[in-house]
């Protein structure tokens, strides 16, 4: 099967915005900061926005770190390794944490972002368990330690738009089932809190 090299299907990849705890970062949003996505907003393949933090600062530098619709986030450093898809819903303005690397795919070639987001979390122990890409910490947890150029380079399979397009009913209809069970989920809390 033919494939091709992450770098050559994306109009960009970039890593994070490096953000000290320090740094003016609150759970209030002021106008003019940015909402601020981390590893831990990161669950279950989507971006929980509800405990984000906002770097509550006008930095003109961060701009270059603003996410875009169906962006793909992908975990560079940490123990876990996390992908998900970045869906614009308000009008915050948004960028990614450091821990994170942002792939934008061209959206001339109409590759399903469900597709590369899918291969992506199939092919993460590949992707991460390279002597270069994975530390030993002193609780010999493994640490992935991922570089631009590592990511530039994972070959993607290229497929049919039908089956990217099968692939992108069934995850919505995942994204979906997942809503309505943390709906419920949240429900359930609302009744016991009540109790």
């Amino acid at each position: 099967m033919k494939t091709q090299k992450l770098q050559d299907i994306c109009a960009d990849i970039f890593a994070g915005a490096t953000i000290f705890a320090n740094n003016n970062l609150s759970r209030d949003y002021k106008n003019g900061g940015y909402r601020v996505i981390r590893l831990a907003d990161i669950q279950n393949n989507e971006i929980y926005f509800k405990d984000c933090l906002f770097y509550n600062t006008q930095d003109y530098k961060k701009n270059r770190y603003l996410l875009q619709d169906n962006d793909i986030l992908l975990s560079s450093r940490g123990t876990i390794f996390k992908v998900a898809i970045f869906n614009k819903e308000d009008t915050y303005k948004t960028i990614p944490s450091g821990f994170l690397t942002c792939i934008r795919l061209k959206p001339e070639l109409n590759i399903s972002v469900n597709y590369i987001a899918a291969y992506l979390r199939r092919k993460e122990n590949s992707i991460i368990t390279g002597e270069k890409n994975i530390k030993k910490t002193n609780d010999k947890k493994p640490r992935i330690q991922l570089k631009l150029t590592d990511i530039y380079n994972i070959e993607i399979p290229i497929i049919s738009s039908k089956v990217q397009k099968e692939i992108d009913k069934l995850s919505s209809e995942a994204t979906d089932y997942l809503k309505k069970s943390i709906q419920k989920t949240r429900e359930i809390e609302d009744i016991i809190f009540r109790i």
